[in-house]
Order: structure tokens, then C-alpha cells, then sequence
């Protein structure tokens, strides 16, 4: 009985050191990134070139919530996918302000995109997504004075369910800011792929305020913590903030073995959240760097009976 105690409790001990240092490199990694930006932060405040802003063909519908949506493609071209989503969100009854930081975006696709959307803007790529959407709602300030105000990206893959009734869903939620799924890492936070801000928050003081100090960040830890982590402290001591799918009750059901405070629900439990919970989405970090096959994904598809077609992800990363 003692050995079995000890030897649970030294595994303990290693696995909480383990995290420990894990913490601390990060740490030292965000100083590191931080001071090399603040050298660098006269260049960094310069605005990002807009190349392209123009009306869509859709007339605005202000009783609808309007989407901010964000795309970058490396190869600068619109992908079956994005297609896809927005399509799903048109259909869900979402008016759609598309934001590219693509380099460029060809007539082919800014014609498509236009039956889509009511404004198209094509934009330098600096500032990620957080300076995306700050543009998108200096171009179209009428923001405002739609039902609500969804801010996404393409950061995602699918929907792979029906969002037919995600406007509804996201109303019933006794929130002012909905997201799909949160997180504890750094700060207990909504993840920014998709926050659906309620009207009562797109015309605050707090809303307002926080975008007009977005700032052009040049690396990607200090927009988790400056603007994602940030943008949910700050909102959250006026606002109720939730998710869709938090994370507290997914661990309800699931435990893995690292601390929560270290999960990334989508990276982490991207199948069961799948299959058992029918999440909508697949992040692209799965194929680019997690090196998860498209037959595995695929199989877990066709087990949850979603409806999305493996072909989209394969225009994507290309034929395996």
C-alpha cells in the first residue's frame, strides 16, 4: 500500500514539475517575443494598406446579426471551404462584411463573394485578426445598428453539422458574448474564432473602447495575450460571457491527463468533442501541424453523420 502511495505521489511530483517548466519557458518565450516588438513598435504602429473595400451585392438586413469574417490563405486563394462557411452562415441568416488579408483576391472570387457578402475588403496582413476586424468595423460602421455581431475566421474547417439554427441557439444563452468553446490557458478566456457579441455589447462603451486601442502586434502569443485573453477581461467585468461547448463540461464527461489549465479543447479533444458532443468545427492546426490524417478524420465524420464532404480538406492541404 505505501509503494503503490509513493509511487502515485512521485508521479505527481514529476508531472507537476513537468507543467511547472512547461509554464515557465512559455513565460520566458512571451518576454523574449515582447522585447523584440517593443523595438520594432514604431514600424508595428504603421495601419495596414487596404488594397480593396467594396460593396457586396447582398443589401444589408439589419434586423439580422452581421459576421466579421476574417480569412489568409498563404497561396492567396479562397478555398472550397470558405465557400462553405460562408455559405452555412448566410443560410443561418447572417449578413457577412468579408475581410481578406490575402495579398491579393481575383475577380473570379471577389464576384462569388459579393453573392455573399454585403461589403468585401482585401487588406495588408499585419495585426491578425483582432486589427481584421477593428477595419471591418471602420469600413462599415453600421455594425451597430444590426440584432448582434459575430467575429470569425478561417482559422476553423466546417461547419461540419447544420447551423440552421446557431442565431437562435446563441440568443437563448443567458450571455451577452457567446462563444463556441473557452479556455484556461493564461486566463480563463472565450476563444476568438467565433464570439457572437449581443447587441447590448456592440453598442458599449467597453466594445468601442477596446477596439479603437487594437494596435498592430506582430507576433501571435502577445494577440492571445493582449487582445483573445484580453478582450474577454475586459468585456467580462460588465458582461456574461459563455461558451457553447466550455470546457468545464467537456472535462465533465472526458479526462485527459494534462492539467485544464494546459487543454486546448479543439487540438486535444477534437474527436470526442466531435463525435459525442457534435461540435461544428475542425481546426486547421489538426492537418498543418498536428499531422492528423484525413482518413482519421474522415472516419470520425461518417461516425457522427455530419455533413461535410472530406474533398473540402483536401483542397486545403492537398491530396495525401
Amino acid at each position: 500500500m505505501f509503494e503503490l502511495w509513493w509511487y502515485q505521489s512521485a508521479a505527481f511530483m514529476r508531472n507537476s514539475a513537468f507543467w511547472h517548466a512547461k509554464k515557465v519557458i512559455r513565460d520566458l518565450k512571451f518576454l523574449r517575443d515582447m522585447f523584440f516588438h517593443l523595438l520594432t513598435k514604431r514600424a508595428a504602429r504603421e495601419k495596414p494598406l487596404i488594397r480593396y473595400s467594396e460593396l457586396g451585392s447582398v443589401v444589408p438586413d439589419y434586423a439580422r446579426p452581421v459576421c466579421f469574417f476574417c480569412n489568409y490563405d498563404q497561396k492567396d486563394v479562397i478555398r472550397k471551404n470558405v465557400y462553405h462557411y460562408l455559405g452555412e452562415l448566410m443560410r443561418a441568416g447572417f449578413d457577412i462584411v468579408f475581410i481578406s488579408s490575402n495579398n491579393t483576391v481575383s475577380d473570379t472570387d471577389l464576384k462569388k463573394l459579393s453573392k455573399l457578402c454585403i461589403r468585401m475588403i482585401v487588406r495588408e496582413n499585419r495585426g491578425y485578426d483582432f486589427y481584421g476586424w477593428k477595419i471591418g468595423m471602420q469600413a462599415y460602421p453600421s455594425y451597430h445598428a444590426h440584432s448582434a455581431l459575430l467575429l470569425a475566421n478561417d482559422s476553423v474547417l466546417g461547419p461540419l453539422f447544420s447551423m440552421q439554427h446557431i442565431i437562435a441557439k446563441l440568443e437563448n444563452v443567458a450571455a451577452d458574448i457567446v462563444a463556441m468553446t473557452d479556455s484556461l490557458h493564461f486566463h480563463p478566456h472565450l476563444q476568438s474564432y467565433f464570439l457572437y457579441c449581443k447587441k447590448s455589447v456592440i453598442t458599449s462603451k467597453e466594445f468601442i473602447e477596446f477596439f479603437s486601442k487594437i494596435d498592430v502586434l506582430t507576433f501571435k502569443m502577445a494577440i492571445v495575450r493582449k487582445y483573445e485573453v484580453g478582450f474577454s477581461r475586459t468585456l467580462g467585468r460588465r458582461f456574461k460571457l459563455s461558451a457553447l461547448y466550455s470546457l468545464e463540461s467537456i472535462l465533465n464527461r472526458i479526462h485527459p491527463e494534462r492539467p485544464k489549465d494546459w487543454i486546448d479543447a479543439t487540438i486535444y479533444l477534437w474527436e470526442p468533442l466531435i463525435s459525442e458532443f457534435k461540435f461544428p468545427f475542425l481546426k486547421k492546426n489538426l492537418l498543418i501541424k498536428r499531422g492528423v490524417s484525413i482518413e482519421e478524420i474522415s472516419q470520425v465524420l461518417v461516425g457522427s453523420d455530419a455533413n461535410y464532404t472530406v474533398d473540402m480538406l483536401t483542397d486545403y492541404i492537398g491530396s495525401p
